[in-house]
């Protein structure tokens, strides 16, 4: 950034200009929602891979270039101050406690406290304002002592002084006391080097190193002091009396000896070795606030700054510089022009001018309003504004056309006469040399009256026109140049695009057209547009291209859809320079109207919102520290629903994971500046062949991973594609417990186990098989027994049956021979009767009596009855026996009557057989009813059939 007076000196050929202080480097700034922390940071450091720590309000902050993460401190108190040491160690300090954090295997950060090993009564209700390491040991501050770690022990070494400076330059340590002076370590004791009425009475705030033997002292309120070992004086420079206002509270150099000092009230100044005002950044050009609590400069020359609320990087080490730091908007900036020690811009707001040597942009009067483009052709300053074309001399104008909506402008030569074709909202103008040789506006062009945005013209002296909404026209002009002789419309430039804006321009004198689909040329032959191949094997410069801006050194400016992209363009080449992000140039690019100008070979001008951005590739700057390696920040392995980190352990050593852990992600980094492109590339051997395509992405989650061995690779590159630095991380997947080793014993155990049980299963079924069989044919056999003796018994009972049914026909046979008996007898006897009653005493008494006698004890013969029930009772299972068990009641005559009932005899055989009439049968029967106790509805007959 020194460089840059030189730089405009070159473009201008002016010399003794000072504007050294208008032109700053890249700011980015972060705010305590982009950190998630408290917006008071104290103190800053960088290890040596480059990662960042702030001491925060809330504990300690680090940036590894990917992520911010906080660290809380015992007790949730704010952190000071901090400083990493080279051994990994990042020492803190606050109220009442200081120690450091260290990594552990997982990659976190852990706290171990140093002052735990004083007593109580070391220091009460004081704080640790700065760290140093000296000479192998780590020195902490606090205003009445400081303290002394050699790695094992603490002590503590006390003073009646205000203790408000403890730093190192080289191998010195200094140390300011208050109303004492600066002093030197010699020994284990602080001699006074300068005492404190030689520095105005004022604190020292920083001890820098200047030329040999000398050295800067920073005072807070009384400027900066040059010190050459005897003699102590004020360094007089153009910043001073600025730097005394502001209260100096931070001061550091950068390894091209830039002097950089942090102040209360006014940002951060940048002052070279001559005591030259480089450039001063405060609220007013992007820094966030103006009290910085603490700042460091890293090892290419770039610095953070701990602001008291926020936090700030600021790249000095680039080839790029801005000029933005206007104190008033001035809008969108669509063109730029340096003239005569001036710097012009042409916004959405007006005409405005810089001398270079304030903040201010002064409105060049009656210009406010649009102005489109500013050109400076033949040494003439040319605007196209939206109210007409003007030519700028100094902070005057002079209008040269009164066409409104003048867009761009261009020299050409139509029909063998030189001249400016300008477009406008309206018209087509044409500019003439007048007799003073200055360009001077000759006329319009008739009957072509279109919105034009852009124009170039071809060498055949066609003026190819973009509209600003409707395509593409060629416009050839009369001889005189005074009217369209033709016109011929493109409303686009591909069948699968509608009507829109397209970007014309010149490539090496051929004019080539662009739309987001592609690149195009006119084919003169065929008179038709036609695809442009010269890009179509470099992706990245055609898709999501919108515009190109062809510069005189063969190079081309790529307008993409987040950033430029520089190329060079070789006959049968293309090298694909750098890129440079809009965010680089604060992200704040002009709608639509993207410009690059040229200004001199390797110096490019940006137009911006409120500015502008100056590139110079000759600037010689010292080139962005590679850190040591990309990093892997943590593993995370996860399951169903548990979750573990494993241990970030260096390459070559293989960690085993199991199976129930096998979704794994990592998050990587490379500590690099905010205003650095990097992006990062993975591949898991194992599973994937080529790495995944760059991205942004810094976390990398592999999900469900199957058994077995892995390399986990991850490369970080640059913008370019170039390979910055790879890491490899092994490991295994141990298989679930069923895939594994023990589990393959266990099966084959089992297996036998199986085998030998099927075995036994197998003999014991073939056994149980055989007694079943055995068993079966015994039960059929015993089937067979019991169905021949069911057989036996069957016959039997048949024969039974049939003896039954004879014997039962012989009962039927005998009871009717029976009655058939008694009936003879009975007309024997009626007979007899009737003789006796005829013959009278012709018939003796003596024979009738006896035969009367006779006939009677035949009709009652008990021994026909007890034949009768003798076969009765064995047919009909000893009938008589359980009905008179169950009705003992009944009588002989009774059961008799009960027997011809079940033989369903009716009632004058019964009254035959019973020697009794039919009327005396139906008493009986009523008799016997009661006796049995039957219901009414109850048949006699079929109770006695039923009967058992």
């Amino acid at each position: 950034m020194k460089y840059l007076p030189i730089i405009f000196l070159m473009i201008f050929h002016v010399n003794g200009l000072t504007y050294a202080g208008i032109e700053t480097p890249y700011i980015s700034s972060f705010s305590k929602l982009d950190y998630g922390a408290a917006g008071q940071n104290w103190s800053v450091s960088t290890d040596t891979k480059g990662k960042v720590y702030f001491g925060n309000s809330k504990g300690l902050l680090k940036y590894n270039g990917n992520t911010w993460k906080l660290y809380p401190m015992p007790g949730n108190n704010y952190v000071r101050s901090v400083k990493c040491s080279p051994d990994g160690r990042i020492y803190v300090g606050s109220f009442e406690e200081f120690g450091y954090y260290e990594q552990d295997i997982y990659g976190e950060l852990k706290y171990t406290s140093i002052s735990a090993l004083l007593n109580e009564y070391a220091f009460h209700n004081d704080e640790i304002w700065s760290i140093v390491l000296f000479n192998d040991k780590v020195y902490f501050r606090s205003f009445s002592t400081y303290f002394v770690y050699d790695g094992k022990t603490v002590v503590a070494k006390g003073s009646p002084l205000i203790f408000r400076l403890l730093t190192r330059v080289d191998d010195t340590l200094y140390a300011y006391f208050q109303q004492h002076g600066l002093c030197v370590l010699e020994g284990n004791d602080f001699k006074l080097l300068i005492p404190e009425n030689r520095l105005n009475g004022d604190n020292a705030i920083a001890v820098l190193p200047y030329k040999k033997g000398k050295i800067i002292i920073p005072t807070a309120k009384s400027g900066l002091f040059l010190f050459d070992g005897e003699n102590c004086i004020p360094w007089q420079n153009e910043a001073n009396n600025d730097l005394k206002n502001a209260t100096i509270n931070h001061a550091a150099m950068t390894r091209d000896s830039l002097y950089i000092f942090g102040t209360i009230t006014d940002g951060v100044y940048s002052l070279d070795k001559s005591g030259n005002l480089e450039w001063k950044i405060n609220s007013s050009n992007k820094l966030s606030n103006n009290t910085v609590l603490g700042l460091v400069c890293g090892e290419s020359n770039n610095i953070w700054l701990a602001l008291d609320n926020g936090i700030a990087y600021i790249k000095c080490n680039s080839m790029f510089s801005f000029i933005n730091s206007f104190k008033q908007d001035i809008g969108s900036v669509y063109s730029a022009a340096f003239k005569d020690n001036q710097l012009y811009l042409a916004t959405n707001q007006g005409l405005f001018f810089n001398n270079l040597e304030d903040n201010q942009a002064h409105l060049i009067p009656n210009t406010s309003e649009q102005a489109w483009d500013l050109s400076v052709i033949d040494g003439q300053l040319i605007c196209g504004h939206n109210s007409g074309t003007y030519e700028i001399t100094g902070q005057k104008t002079i209008k040269m056309s009164d066409v409104q909506g003048a867009t761009c402008i261009r020299r050409a030569y139509i029909n063998q006469q030189e001249v400016l074709v300008q477009s406008t909202y309206t018209f087509l103008s044409i500019y003439k040399k007048n007799e003073a040789n200055k360009w001077a506006f000759s006329h319009i062009v008739e009957n072509f009256m279109e919105p034009i945005r852009y124009i170039e013209v071809d060498m055949m002296g066609n003026i190819w026109a973009s509209h600003f909404y409707k395509g593409l026209y060629k416009v050839k002009l009369s001889p005189d140049l005074r009217e369209a002789e033709s016109v011929e419309v493109f409303p686009s430039l591909n069948k699968n695009t509608s009507n829109g804006e397209i970007f014309v321009f010149n490539l090496s004198g051929r004019i080539l057209f662009k739309d987001y689909l592609g690149y195009y040329t006119y084919d003169d032959l065929s008179g038709s547009i036609k695809p442009f191949k010269k890009f179509d094997d470099f992706p990245i410069l055609k898709n999501n291209i919108t515009k190109i801006f062809p510069m005189p050194d063969n190079t081309c400016w790529f307008v993409g859809k987040n950033e430029f992209i520089q190329a060079n363009l070789y006959e049968n080449n293309i090298e694909i320079k750098r890129h440079v992000p809009f965010r680089r140039l604060y992200g704040s690019m002009p709608d639509n109207n993207e410009n690059v100008i040229f200004i001199k070979e390797g110096k490019y001008l940006f137009c911006l919102d409120n500015g502008i951005a100056l590139m110079d590739e000759k600037i010689h700057f010292l080139p962005d520290t590679v850190y040591e390696k990309i990093e892997i920040e943590s593993i995370q392995a996860s399951g169903k629903k548990q979750m573990k980190k494993l241990p970030v352990l260096a390459a070559g050593i293989k960690q085993i994971i199991n199976f129930t852990y096998n979704t794994l992600t990592f998050e990587v980094s490379y500590p690099h500046p905010p205003t650095t492109n990097v992006g990062y590339k993975y591949k898991l051997s194992g599973t994937e062949e080529e790495y995944s395509a760059p991205s942004d992405d810094f976390i990398k989650t592999y999900n469900k991973l199957s058994p077995g061995n892995y390399t986990f690779e991850a490369t970080a590159i640059d913008s370019m594609g170039r390979e910055l630095s790879s890491i490899s991380y092994g490991f295994e997947i141990e298989p679930p417990f069923y895939a594994s080793n023990l589990a393959l014993i266990l099966y084959v155990i089992l297996v036998v186990i199986i085998l030998f049980t099927l075995w036994f299963r197998i003999k014991r079924y073939i056994h149980k098989s055989k007694e079943r069989i055995e068993h079966e044919q015994n039960i059929l056999r015993q089937k067979e027994k019991e169905k021949q003796e069911q057989e036996i018994i069957r016959l039997r009972n048949e024969k039974l049956e049939a003896d039954l049914t004879f014997k039962s026909k012989e009962l039927a046979g005998s009871t009717m021979s029976i009655i058939k008996k008694n009936e003879v007898l009975s007309e024997i006897k009626s007979e007899l009767l009737l003789q006796k009653d005829k013959l009278g005493a012709q018939f003796p008494n003596k024979y009738y009596d006896k035969l009367i006698r006779l006939i009677e004890i035949n009709l009652s013969s008990e021994d026909d009855w007890q034949i009768f029930q003798t076969n009765f009772d064995r047919i009909h299972e000893n009938f008589f026996r359980h009905l008179k068990l169950t009705y003992p009641d009944l009588t002989p005559n009774d059961l008799k009557l009960c027997a011809l009932l079940r033989l369903n005899m009716n009632t004058k055989d019964i009254a035959n057989l019973m020697n009794i009439t039919i009327r005396g049968v139906e008493v009986a029967r009523y008799r016997l009813r009661k006796k049995l106790d039957l219901p009414s509805e109850k048949n006699l007959v079929d109770f006695m059939i039923e009967f058992k």
